[in-house]
């Protein structure tokens, strides 16, 4: 995964917990909240584990397609 598409996900995960904490008011829908909230904690998840295996893949040029 490139950085634009990690950048990406950083800034919609972000959006999302914002959009969860406005609607986890007590006139709201806490159901939607939760799961705005649980997609957002996924997203950064898939981005760290994407952090992690471009470390893992090295620089390109040393048998890695490098990304």
């Amino acid at each position: 995964m490139n950085d634009e598409t990690m950048t990406q996900l950083d800034t919609i995960s972000q959006k999302l917990h914002a959009r969860s904490r406005q609607l986890s008011q007590p006139d709201n829908d806490n159901d939607t909240a939760i799961l705005m909230s649980a997609l957002a904690v996924t997203m950064e998840a898939v981005r760290s584990l994407c952090e992690d295996m471009n470390q893992l893949n090295g620089p390109k040029g040393l048998g890695s397609d490098g990304h």
